[in-house]
């Protein structure tokens, strides 16, 4: 192990990490926070056919990550092991996010068609970009709380991608389409693509790569030794659950969200109002939850963060709900609460890496990316089929009032589940074993066998 591994990372090479995830989340939330909603409300289709067009292209999502990961991870070029996808793989990406919301003139067979293709598209654009980028952590530095820091840098751009996504999306969508919602998503999706080429071109120049190979020459030699160097690894395993667990079930509040807003409360023009009041109360909690983990580790942090987020749901289910500014406080309530997640499920994965290493003798940096990507795309691929089943079931139909038990079923719906999920996350890791000190000890370890 080098001192140029485990030194400090400049504050250059933080932020252009960190605002890298801007890029990223202005994708992924443009995803999940509207797609669903495009599909039933301005394309026209049923729940059920817009739930399994979005769980198709996740789930597709899914299983190429591990795959992604195992190519990115033996990728040898000038420009470093990962780097290179910042710089060839955004274009093609940007494009598809276009496509992704472009109202086709087709019908039936042929509508479902194109909606699938071009979701499919857009998910594998995605998952060529995103993966390398998320295996970067690993790469550039070694030490735990050098990586909490730079994944407290990326976890303030991701929820600045989420924000600017959810602040800036209807007030577009509505200037430029009006009541025709359709061109106004065509000209998100654009502007949306030009941003994140222009943020990832100042990712690649600023963020380098460690010249030597140390780490990534004791990558396995092939897929089936990386699988089974990730079935060993316990602690991936318990974070792999916990996160499958809260992916499912947070899924059903955020994407109900929307809906819960239009049809039960009649506030559909202050969308963007209450979308970015729980991302600007979640990105102003990342600093308060980072340095919470620095000083009582990641294990409890999330302990204690997941817990508020419970109580925050449990608040949103009993209160009857009238007016904006009750709705304002609860989604902030719970924005304050979920702000750790990011942080706490970036920077403990790499964590694992080390520990698998060390228990396997391989080294799976983005095999384990890919797999922990898996479960959290596979998670909201199950979720979202079942949610637009549910929504059939329940009797919701898009634009169109609502009666007033489709409106009580959607509200028990986008809170319950989730709390199911999150109090099973609690038990999951109150059994992860990493502290800073075993850490510590790992690093020891693999610096002695190098």
């Amino acid at each position: 192990m080098t001192e140029q591994i485990i030194q400090k990372l400049t504050l250059k090479t933080r932020l252009g990490y960190g605002i890298g995830d801007i890029a990223i989340c202005l994708y992924w939330s443009g995803v999940g926070l509207y797609l669903l909603y495009f599909y039933t409300d301005v394309v026209g289709i049923s729940p059920s056919l817009a739930g399994l067009i979005y769980g198709i292209g996740m789930l597709w999502d899914a299983v190429t990550d591990p795959f992604m990961g195992y190519v990115a991870e033996r990728t040898r070029t000038k420009w470093g092991v990962y780097r290179p996808y910042l710089l060839f793989g955004n274009v093609p990406l940007a494009l598809s996010f276009v496509l992704l919301f472009w109202v086709p003139p087709f019908e039936g067979a042929m509508l479902f068609s194109f909606l699938l293709l071009t979701n499919l598209l857009h998910r594998t654009c995605f998952t060529i970009v995103s993966v390398p980028f998320s295996s970067l952590t690993p790469r550039i530095t070694s030490d735990s709380q050098e990586r909490t820091n730079l994944t407290g840098f990326r976890m303030l751009g991701a929820q600045t991608g989420t924000n600017l996504m959810a602040l800036l999306a209807f007030p577009i969508i509505f200037w430029v389409g009006g009541d025709d919602e359709s061109s106004g998503f065509l000209v998100l999706g654009a502007i949306a693509g030009i941003t994140a080429l222009a943020i990832h071109a100042v990712t690649f120049m600023t963020v380098k790569e460690p010249e030597n190979d140390l780490g990534i020459e004791r990558v396995g030699g092939s897929l089936a030794e990386a699988a089974q160097a990730v079935a060993k690894n316990g602690p991936f395993w318990l974070v792999f659950s916990a996160t499958l667990i809260v992916g499912i079930t947070t899924i059903f509040f955020g994407n109900n969200l929307i809906y819960y807003t239009k049809y039960a409360l009649n506030l559909h023009e202050y969308q963007g109002t209450i979308l970015f009041t729980s991302g600007i109360i979640a990105f102003l909690s990342i600093p308060i939850w980072w340095a919470i983990s620095n000083r009582i580790g990641k294990k409890l942090t999330w302990l204690i963060s997941s817990s508020i987020t419970l109580i925050a749901l449990v608040s949103f289910y009993l209160y009857p709900i009238s007016q904006l500014n009750e709705l304002l406080v609860l989604v902030g309530f719970i924005g304050f609460g979920s702000g750790a997640g990011g942080i706490l499920f970036w920077s403990m994965l790499p964590d694992t890496i080390e520990y698998g290493e060390v228990h396997t003798g391989v080294r799976s940096e983005s095999s384990l990316y890919g797999f922990m990507t898996f479960a959290q795309k596979g998670s909201i691929a199950f979720a979202i089929i079942i949610l637009g089943l549910v929504l059939d079931a329940i009797g919701f139909q898009a634009n169109e009032i609502q009666t007033e038990s489709t409106i009580a079923d959607m509200k028990a719906i986008m809170t319950l589940i989730p709390i199911v999920g999150i109090a099973s996350s609690l038990v999951i890791i109150y059994f992860y074993p990493i502290d800073a000190k075993m850490h510590k000890e790992l690093l020891k370890q693999l610096k002695e066998e190098r």
